[in-house]
């Protein structure tokens, strides 16, 4: 069903007013405590309470590469400054190899052959995949912005050139504040990316595990997070066959579509429970007990 609420000024689509403040708050809270002294000695605990605040930053980020929240290009740009800098996953990253990417059936080069990780949930699976997944999605966008962009100036679908540049902004921010204070860096910021991009990875692996990504049937092709809550606190991220049918559809027309969908989807792909990467060691136990 096509979204017919008003667009506004600034930010195109109501449902997501708050969702571009979380995007402007998150580097205000993240990177505090390389401005102001208060947190001294306590970056561990800080950073685990700055997670639980912002660590859902990268569904945000999901949310804007697919439709962007605000019509003015300036505006897009700092939300994908913003939030890229709190996760160490640009957008030019999201999408190249996501919105390009995944959503085009293109996954060898971020993910390399780890097909047989996808067979079945196990423990060991689900980490190894989680981990080695992170190196490639990381540095091969570098790579293909690269060789398309600096080399070739393709320009198509994106401008790989920006790609390029905005991937290597991040490093260079980093590489800075690394120079200004590297203990903090070391300690506080790269963990923060690590875990982040570990879960994502991890989130990533539960949407197909089990699921034949190269059916014919596109309702095969992966998992659905029924849980309630996760779907709240992931904007409907849970309802996962209906967004690779509408990747472009509003995240608020998911449920709507899901419901138009669910009799086709096996009932093998609809998970009662939370996907979120918290949860990681109850999947583990669940998968002990052949419940995943």
């Amino acid at each position: 069903m096509p979204d017919r609420r008003p667009s506004g000024r600034w930010i195109s689509h109501p449902a997501d007013r708050w969702n571009a403040v979380r995007a402007l708050v998150a580097p205000v809270l993240l990177f505090a405590p390389f401005v102001v002294s208060w947190f001294e000695g306590y970056e561990v605990i800080y950073a685990i309470v700055i997670f639980l605040l912002i660590g859902k930053t990268n569904y945000v980020l999901h949310l804007h590469i697919h439709r962007p929240f605000s019509k003015i290009p300036a505006l897009n740009l700092l939300f994908d400054f913003s939030m890229g800098a709190v996760t160490g996953m640009t957008a030019s990253n999201w999408r190249i190899q996501h919105r390009y990417g995944h959503h085009r059936g293109i996954d060898l080069p971020y993910r390399g052959k780890r097909n047989a990780y996808l067979e079945n949930y196990s423990t060991m699976r689900a980490v190894s995949y989680s981990a080695i997944s992170l190196i490639e999605t990381f540095y091969s966008p570098i790579i293909e912005s690269f060789n398309k962009g600096i080399l070739n100036n393709v320009k198509t679908p994106i401008s790989y050139r920006w790609a390029f540049f905005e991937q290597m902004l991040l490093l260079a921010f980093v590489a800075a504040l690394a120079l200004w204070q590297p203990r903090l860096v070391l300690i506080y910021l790269l963990p923060s990316y690590l875990v982040t991009q570990f879960v994502t990875r991890y989130v990533d692996y539960l949407n197909h595990y089990g699921c034949d990504e190269a059916s014919a049937n596109p309702y095969e092709r992966a998992n659905n997070s029924l849980s309630p809550w996760f779907n709240f606190t992931t904007h409907n991220f849970g309802y996962h066959t209906a967004h690779h049918i509408r990747p472009s559809a509003h995240w608020t027309e998911l449920p709507e579509i899901h419901r138009t969908i669910a009799d086709k989807i096996p009932e093998r792909h609809l998970k009662p429970f939370s996907w979120s990467g918290i949860l990681m060691p109850y999947h583990f136990h669940r998968s002990r007990s052949g419940r995943m």
